[in-house]
């Protein structure tokens, strides 16, 4: 794969959105020497954003490939793997229609990857910009994709990273289907409220030995439409997302807690079922004293409500423990050593000697 960066944005109904995203793409300040790209995949859109993206980007005098594609099946990880598919440059640069990138980011995403072998994924510094003054609590809670993703640049602990304005190393994405991975999560479907798809391939590609990065100088400026500012999308958002939870807590489970078996799963299950409980013991003790009018009344509401329905998540045991079954026998059966003829011990990739769980 040819060292390159390819911006893929992925849209539904992005015609407000496209115009300013697009003029900080037609910014950038981009080395000679850095072969870059942008691809924009119009997912299932109602509106004229096509129509929006051919007139704006015909504005600018940029001299990259400059791709639209249209993807009807709703769901940003469809979308995505389209434009991935068109992608012909090794470093995929994730930018939501709504993201702002620094002038900047294209040339230091490249830096990073060339210069880490190891890193699968790599995150930046998401700074939200509204489009008007936010109720006090939409500044206290952090739903979006915003702020530092770990105490400093580098790897991240946790093993995952917000989808906007990431960079995937495509090689590493191409060779988990390769060995016969398959994710468990579609993502965002239309306008739908579910999420997780961009965790999940964090985790995926943790689980076969990449480092997971963040740096601080990947800046970019992420905008918030009012309604997204409201109290009734915090509500819906915190409901429809928990979904993903049945999918991400198997990956955790075995990613960043390391279990490695079904009684192993259990104990971590009951044990993470009732700190969720005490949490949200602690919360319902606190609302009581506080006034139901006050800010902060309305803070420990979201608080309780995300703990709430992360409780209403450990009703699907049975799902959660499917699916870290299924990772486990994925991880066991794809990603241990392989025995080769005459004695020799060989990894499924040669590149991947390092850092295998």
């Amino acid at each position: 794969m040819k060292a390159g960066v390819s911006i893929v944005i992925c849209t539904y109904n992005g015609e407000k959105l496209l115009p300013e995203t697009l003029r900080h793409i037609a910014l950038q300040q981009v080395r000679p020497d850095v072969p870059w790209e942008v691809i924009i995949v119009d997912n299932a859109s109602t509106d004229n954003t096509s129509a929006v993206v051919r007139e704006e980007w015909k504005k600018y005098d940029v001299p990259v490939r400059f791709s639209l594609l249209h993807q009807p099946k709703p769901g940003l990880t469809f979308a995505r793997e389209l434009g991935y598919t068109h992608a012909q440059f090794e470093y995929i640069l994730l930018c939501d229609d709504d993201n702002w990138l620094s002038a900047d980011y294209v040339t230091l995403a490249f830096d990073l990857m060339e210069q880490n072998p190891k890193i699968g994924v790599l995150g930046g510094y998401g700074d939200l910009v509204y489009e008007e003054e936010p109720p006090y609590f939409a500044t206290q809670v952090r739903l979006f994709a915003n702020g530092h993703q770990a105490p400093e640049s580098g790897k991240v602990a946790k093993n995952t990273v917000y989808g906007a304005g990431c960079v995937l190393r495509k090689s590493a994405y191409d060779h988990l289907f390769r060995i016969g991975y398959q994710p468990l999560l579609t993502d965002r479907l239309a306008s739908a409220l579910s999420s997780g798809g961009d965790y999940e391939i964090c985790y995926a590609l943790a689980l076969l030995g990449y480092d997971i990065w963040y740096d601080e100088r990947l800046a970019f400026k992420h905008f918030m439409k009012k309604e997204r500012q409201t109290w009734g999308y915090y509500l819906r958002y915190l409901k429809e997302s928990s979904a993903c939870f049945e999918v991400l807590d198997a990956y955790n489970f075995l990613v960043n807690q390391g279990s490695r078996s079904e009684l192993d799963f259990n104990y971590r299950f009951l044990k993470g079922f009732l700190y969720y409980v005490q949490e949200s013991l602690r919360l319902i003790v606190k609302q009581g004293a506080l006034d139901p009018a006050s800010d902060e009344s309305k803070i420990n509401s979201l608080l309780l409500l995300g703990y709430k329905t992360r409780l209403l998540g450990y009703r699907k045991y049975f799902k959660v423990r499917k699916n870290f079954l299924r990772l486990l026998q994925f991880k066991n059966e794809k990603l241990i050593l392989k025995v080769a003829p005459k004695n020799k011990s060989v990894y499924l990739s040669k590149e991947l000697k390092h850092n295998l769980i």
